[in-house]
């Protein structure tokens, strides 16, 4: 009977403190699953700190991090809003959780949180940016515009021209929407999606070389995307370039494009 209760307490032990890792094991791990992209594990380990100390902001924040890469968007908010609270100075919990809100379309949510990381970090331009977005999507058409400018005015982002961009062509504003992807491609030339846009704005502007030569630049700098050999195809149709375009469209169906009623190719 004694050596039963003897085993009992050693099992009773190590099944429970000597076996059980410190916070800064779990963080460790946490850390190395993270950078093996093993998301899961490497959340286990966050939520192992938080039930050893519920307090602990980092671990709530990390693991909200690591919820938006596994696109676990509501946990990421979830995490963001305790951390918030334990910390609540500190304004990337706010933005953060505002871009979350924001791809899971809580548009009303997600404005405030950017409206309280702009009072908090008035200097944030992606905080203006993504506000911007909401005020689009709101069709405030004027302050999107404002907020846009502003970030720019902080720091001349090339994604900040191109959210310009995009509302000036929706207000067809087309040589602005042009001026605009043209400094953003001065900012990053090797992104192909700038070209791509300034080739449909150029569509819209009836031009239809500075089209093509647009889209052939994006082409050549990511040759994967079929609706680029499909818009290519489009654009060397109204050319009367038909066997051209239909080389672009067998390309383009090849990478898995849904056949196009309105191109036809024997």
């Amino acid at each position: 009977m004694r050596i039963s209760l003897s085993l009992l307490i050693y099992f009773l032990i190590i099944t429970t403190g000597f076996c059980q890792k410190t916070i800064k094991e779990y963080r460790s791990l946490a850390k190395e699953y993270g950078y093996k992209e093993d998301f899961k594990k490497a959340i286990d380990c966050y939520s192992k700190i938080i039930e050893l100390n519920p307090k602990d902001s980092t671990a709530y924040f990390d693991r909200a991090v690591l919820k938006e890469a596994t696109k676990d968007f509501k946990g990421a908010i979830e995490d963001y809003t305790i951390e918030g609270k334990i910390n609540p100075s500190e304004p990337d919990n706010f933005f953060l959780r505002g871009i979350d809100r924001l791809k899971i379309k809580d548009y009303d949510n997600a404005y405030a949180d950017f409206e309280k990381g702009i009072e908090m970090e008035p200097d944030n331009p992606d905080a203006y940016r993504y506000r911007g977005q909401i005020k689009e999507i709101r069709k405030d058409y004027k302050g999107a515009m404002g907020d846009f400018s502003k970030a720019i005015e902080i720091q001349p982002h090339s994604n900040s021209y191109c959210d310009r961009a995009s509302l000036k062509s929706h207000l067809k504003d087309y040589d602005g929407a042009i001026t605009d992807l043209n400094k953003a491609i001065e900012i990053d030339p090797l992104f192909d999606q700038y070209y791509f846009n300034k080739s449909n704005i150029y569509i819209k502007k009836n031009d239809l070389k500075k089209a093509l030569n647009d889209i052939n630049i994006a082409i050549q700098l990511n040759n994967k995307d079929p609706k680029y050999y499909l818009k290519r195809a489009t654009i060397k149709i109204k050319l009367g370039q038909k066997d051209s375009a239909c080389e672009d469209y067998t390309f383009y169906k090849k990478l898995g494009g849904a056949l196009k009623k309105n191109i036809k190719c024997n």
